[in-house]
């Protein structure tokens, strides 16, 4: 029976330490891979970007309330945006938090109730936005899952292909 009792602890205690490191696996697996050719910005650079500037934009994903991919928005100094999607018109708020994330808020707008935070990655002179479910300490999970992305009008620059 000593021996019986020895065998259940410590196949207990495999079991144990087997379902304890399971969480931990998957973290390691998803480490994000660094990507050279983007470039986080973040305080003043973050805050140049956007101040006094229309950014031309397109979602990853289709927009079925407003029927586009589109969008504008117009980030005024003072922390107000004009926002466009489509058809939709809406007055916004933007602010730098943290140094590193931009955030909006559409205070007049039943369907954006809340306020949506993203970090900003800049390749070449593109601007893509990745929401904060998307990220992880050492950057996006995945370079594709961006939410957005802009580029500056009068830039002349480009987000490469466009989203189908």
């Amino acid at each position: 029976m000593h021996k019986r009792k020895l065998f259940y602890i410590l196949r207990t205690a495999a079991s144990l330490a087997l379902v304890f490191s399971l969480p931990i696996l998957p973290a390691f697996a998803t480490q994000p891979k660094q990507n050279s050719a983007y470039q986080q910005l973040k305080g003043k650079a973050l805050r140049d970007v956007f101040a006094d500037t229309m950014m031309l934009g397109e979602y990853r994903v289709y927009r079925d309330i407003t029927r586009t991919y589109n969008y504008t928005e117009f980030h005024h100094a003072n922390g107000t945006t004009d926002y466009v999607e489509g058809k939709k018109k809406l007055d916004g708020r933007w602010k730098i938090i943290g140094d590193d994330k931009i955030c909006y808020k559409y205070p007049h707008s039943q369907y954006y109730d809340s306020t949506y935070c993203f970090f900003v990655f800049k390749q070449d002179k593109c601007y893509y936005k990745f929401s904060l479910e998307q990220m992880t300490l050492h950057g996006p999970r995945n370079w594709n899952r961006w939410s957005s992305r802009a580029v500056r009008k009068g830039d002349g620059g480009s987000c490469g292909d466009e989203v189908s």
